[in-house]
């Protein structure tokens, strides 16, 4: 039988998709937050939220801290658990809000990782075109660098996101919609895909999953590729590189960014295109000059905008 903090969990996974309508991966962060908070008060023996007072909050923040998670990584639990009560503030399911007080760890600034163009070309050549799977890997890596696409963007592209006669995907963040050129290269790809290797990955669904017809990378299965499928994969390919640094699946956007910056785009141009609300986010890879055309800089610039003659 669920808890009082679990069913109200479970009433906000649900507005979170019903009337928020956020993606299934930002769901799903926020779920796996708010899990660890309910499994960590069950454990103290509370088991519903308006039981909940700071000092709880403090102490879960402590054992976050002991058990070496990153300051980030606690700042955006806090962040989640800021929203939930929010949220059972407005339904009337609680009257005070104990995460008013909580204080955010600073985050200790990065020293920013990305990958050669050199390293970026053999990872990128890494995946087999002889197999299915090896084309649709090269694909969605082409067009992960390509574009400067987050990964939860990557995945959720469906096939009437991609126009590869204009040359442009359509990506989507909590409903929020950009379009980004694609380059020949990834052009290339993607076209290959879906000529050799889609049609062969959705013919290979069993009769008891269901086919998402609609998805442009599509898993062993027949369904749309996973986050974590797609990090296994990627992982895969770098081991097979000398001298690759330990990856992370924001580390070819970051790539991205630097490669065009440092080819001379403009930073407000490299803001758009990875959709930055703000420039002080895109500001930390260089300064601002003139703004130019976007499609222009992003031809000009991009390494892999063109194919080689």
């Amino acid at each position: 039988m669920k808890t009082t903090l679990e069913r109200q969990m479970a009433q906000y996974m649900q507005y979170l998709t019903d009337e928020r309508q956020l993606s299934p991966h930002t769901k799903d962060a926020y779920e796996r937050d708010i899990q660890s908070f309910v499994r960590h008060l069950s454990a103290e023996g509370i088991e519903q939220a308006n039981e909940v007072l700071p000092v709880h909050l403090f102490h879960y923040v402590n054992w976050l801290r002991r058990q070496g998670r990153a300051a980030s990584t606690i700042t955006r639990h806090v962040a989640a658990l800021r929203a939930f009560y929010r949220y059972l503030i407005r339904e009337g399911e609680v009257s005070k809000d104990p995460t008013m007080d909580l204080e955010v760890p600073k985050s200790d600034p990065k020293q920013l990782t990305v990958l050669s163009v050199e390293q970026v070309g053999r990872l990128l050549e890494a995946p087999s075109l002889h197999t299915p799977q090896g084309i649709r890997d090269r694909a969605m890596l082409e067009t992960l660098y390509g574009t400067g696409a987050r990964v939860s963007e990557l995945l959720d592209l469906n096939i009437t996101d991609v126009n590869l006669q204009l040359g442009f995907v359509r990506c989507v963040m909590n409903r929020k919609e950009r379009i980004v050129p694609l380059g020949e290269v990834a052009i290339e790809a993607i076209r290959l895909y879906l000529e050799k290797s889609r049609e062969g990955l959705q013919s290979q669904s069993s009769g008891d999953q269901t086919q998402d017809g609609q998805a442009l990378f599509l898993n062993r299965h027949g369904q749309r590729m996973t986050r974590q499928g797609f990090w296994k994969r990627l992982r895969t390919y770098a081991a097979q590189i000398p001298d690759m640094p330990e990856l992370t699946l924001q580390m070819l956007r970051q790539t991205f960014a630097v490669h065009l910056l440092n080819n001379g785009a403009d930073i407000r141009v490299v803001q758009e295109l990875l959709g930055h609300a703000d420039a002080a986010t895109t500001q930390r890879y260089a300064s601002i000059p003139e703004k130019p055309n976007m499609k222009e800089v992003y031809s000009s610039a991009h390494p892999r905008a063109k194919k080689n003659k």
